[in-house]
């Protein structure tokens, strides 16, 4: 799995939007694993448990790398409906 600092940098950046909550930087972050752990093919159970390891790992970065950084709803809409964690990156946050 990539590293989640990868898809915040450049996300954040924008100066447009609002600052991000806890609860959107959680769903990005969701969102990531989730799809990079169906496109390696882990079972349900897996994604679940996975997702929720990757929330807990990335909790102590979120403040610092994403809480409060800019964030539009276009770009939340994005992640929402993204087939991928590489279209995340590409194209949600660019």
């Amino acid at each position: 799995m990539r590293p989640f600092a990868v898809i915040f940098l450049p996300v954040l950046l924008a100066g447009c939007g609002h600052p991000a909550s806890e609860r959107e930087c959680e769903e990005i972050v969701a969102r990531v694993a989730t799809l990079e752990l169906e496109q390696a093919h882990a079972g349900t159970e897996t994604v679940a448990s996975e997702v929720k390891l990757a929330q807990e790992a990335f909790k102590k970065d979120m403040s610092r790398r994403c809480i409060g950084r800019r964030v539009t709803q276009a770009a939340m809409n994005c992640v929402r409906q993204a087939k991928s964690a590489d279209q995340i990156e590409k194209e949600c946050f660019r």
